[in-house]
């Protein structure tokens, strides 16, 4: 629903040499920052569900970077997990959402590390327009000078942002023409340099110890970054290279990028069986079982990260989850339901549809990665008329705004400005469905969205599934529990960001309903005992249900809509692939076995009869 890591660097005599290049002096430095008592600290940080800027106490020692880093410390987590919190753009600065330059996107983790005793900050990609794409990512540098073991040492902190930026998003879907996932490993190189140039620049004597952290899309970045530090700077130790990352995705497979592996995929042995004890590693991941960015890239597909999965402690005690949510209604004005939380049973059946989904990983690269990019990018391009004013693009500025995205500058401009009358068309009974409610979010970007997705071709219902996630995944409005319920229940509740499993798995749920599928009431099919729900694609006889893939839902649903009625194969082919595909007869016999199977599943009553040279018919067993 995302990641660390520390870096230090052995102490020299004066003259000797740290990195290449770089000669430190033994004496005579002045000290930067300084030492503070062990304690709690309050920390600013982000709450995209309360929708604020919020402030947490977390437990600091400078004691804790006295023990090696291969020693897991989770004390030293959770302080990581401040800084990484404080790391995401302030709620603040989104009023200056459009500007380019210091509007206080960086304050939380400035303010973080002058309590911590940090000093010498640096700050990089928080002065760039929200809106903007690319495959970089924020960071920020600071350091301290300490006595640890009796020794001089700088402590350099770099944390790397993993929430409230904005058209970065797109560059979480940049996986690429190769295994490796672009969006992820391009930035590595530019922090890496980033790192090399600060420690020149500190010139202090004695061990230098450096601690690196991320959420989400900075623990990726920071676990692969920690595993190339290691390599390229042995001087440093891995003792000394602290990496803790929360919600850490997965970036490579066994054959890619050696430079960026270190104890790779290190919970496994080499026939994937779980180890019962972990090897040593300096790499840790925080990960809880239910998250879903933990799981992207799939493990089914060969994708894993390094180091050392530490998974957070779970119940279904009733007592327990009780307590869990009074101290969840703590964090802020819209309380954090930990009750709802994702269990790994919700998150595998989440990741399994957008496996299938996707086909491959290859295949979403060649069909839908350049299109999702630019949709992605498109939904957070706001300028100052739209944020302050609440200005709606006429149909010829989104034209211009379309021209202006990463992968559409070749697209010819009349395919343009067809894509965007369709998607105005397109956009009515979405917005309709939101009644007088809409969000001006909402208006300002869904024609954008749609129109991206059209000009690359994309099915149209694939388009309005993902213009619809992406404008939950924009706004946020109720309490968690009901939101939930209302969307499994068919009503048009919001996404909050950062969103949760049952959250997104009640939304696929939501987004996966046929286009034209009603909103609001029961629009539960009937027919003899068998209930077709369409907002979870599930079958239900009795207390016994099965859940349906899409076409054997398509097919299902015009089965018990016609009841006893005779459909011919081209009826259902039409049905469920399309007047454009090249589904054949076969593909419909296919799935009726499918859907024989799951009425058997459920014991039902009813069953689908071949009518040989016909077709087939629901009907009651004799």
């Amino acid at each position: 629903m995302d990641r660390r890591s520390f870096c230090k660097v052995l102490g020299f005599a004066a003259g000797s040499t740290l990195l290449p290049g770089l000669m430190v002096q033994a004496a005579g430095q002045s000290s930067v920052g300084h030492a503070v008592p062990d304690g709690r600290y309050t920390i600013g940080i982000r709450s995209d569900l309360s929708g604020c800027d919020l402030t947490h106490a977390f437990y600091y020692s400078d004691s804790f970077f006295t023990h090696p880093a291969t020693q897991y410390d989770h004390q030293l987590a959770l302080a990581t997990l401040g800084l990484v919190c404080a790391a995401a753009n302030t709620i603040a600065s989104d009023a200056e959402y459009w500007v380019n330059g210091s509007v206080g996107r960086e304050a939380h983790i400035a303010a973080a590390y002058e309590t911590l005793g940090f000093e010498d900050a640096l700050f990089y990609n928080y002065d760039l327009d929200t809106g903007r794409a690319g495959d970089f990512v924020g960071y920020s540098l600071a350091r301290k000078t300490l006595t640890l073991n009796g020794q001089r040492t700088t402590l350099v902190a770099l944390v790397l942002r993993g929430g409230g930026y904005g058209g970065e998003w797109a560059s979480n879907f940049h996986i690429g023409d190769t295994s490796a996932h672009t969006g992820f490993v391009t930035p590595v190189a530019a922090v890496f340099a980033s790192l090399k140039a600060y420690l020149a620049r500190a010139e202090q004597g004695g061990t230098f110890k450096l601690w690196l952290g991320g959420y989400s899309r900075g623990s990726i970045i920071a676990n692969l970054l920690a595993a190339k530090i290691a390599r390229e700077l042995p001087q440093l130790g891995r003792e000394n290279i602290y990496a803790y990352g929360f919600a850490v995705p997965a970036a490579l497979t066994a054959a890619d990028r050696p430079d960026l592996q270190q104890d790779f995929d290190a919970n496994h042995a080499p026939d994937g069986t779980l180890l019962e004890n972990w090897p040593e590693s300096n790499i840790f991941s925080i990960i809880s079982s239910g998250d879903a960015v933990a799981r992207v890239l799939p493990a089914a597909w060969g994708y894993h990260r390094n180091g050392c999965d530490r998974f957070l402690p779970a119940t279904r005690n009733a007592e327990e989850l009780a307590d869990l949510d009074a101290l969840g209604a703590e964090f802020g004005p819209t309380p954090l339901v930990i009750s709802s939380l994702a269990t790994a049973e919700d998150t595998s059946a989440l990741i399994d549809i957008v496996a299938k989904f996707c086909v491959s990983r290859e295949n979403f690269h060649q069909k839908y990665e350049a299109a999702i990019m630019d949709m992605i990018q498109c939904a957070f391009l706001r300028s100052e008329k739209e944020v302050v004013d609440g200005y709606i693009l006429s149909d010829g500025e989104i034209v211009e705004r379309l021209q202006s995205l990463s992968h559409m500058k070749e697209i010819d401009y009349w395919q343009i400005v067809g894509s965007v009358w369709a998607a105005s068309t397109m956009s009515r009974p979405i917005l309709e469905r939101y009644g007088q409610n809409v969000p001006l979010l909402a208006r300002q970007i869904l024609i954008p969205v749609l129109a991206v997705g059209l000009c690359y071709g994309i099915e149209t219902d694939v388009v309005q599934m993902v213009a619809q996630y992406i404008i939950r995944l924009l706004t946020a409005r109720g309490e968690l529990s009901d939101r939930v319920r209302g969307l499994d229940q068919g009503a048009d509740y919001y996404l909050t960001k950062p969103f949760q499993t049952p959250e997104l798995l009640a939304c696929v749920r939501l987004l996966l309903r046929r286009s034209n599928g009603e909103s609001g009431g029961d629009d539960r099919i009937h027919r003899g005992d068998l209930v077709l729900d369409p907002g979870t694609f599930q079958v239900t006889c009795g207390q016994r249900s099965a859940r349906l893939s899409r076409k054997e839902y398509d097919l299902l649903e015009m089965l018990m809509r016609n009841g006893g009625q005779i459909l011919s194969k081209e009826q259902l082919l039409l049905k469920a692939w399309g007047y454009e595909s090249n589904a054949e007869d076969n593909n419909v016999e296919v799935y009726i076995s499918f859907l024989r199977r799951k009425l058997e599943l459920v014991r039902s009553n009813m069953r689908i009869r071949t009518v040989r040279l016909v077709g087939y018919c629901l009907e009651e067993k004799e």
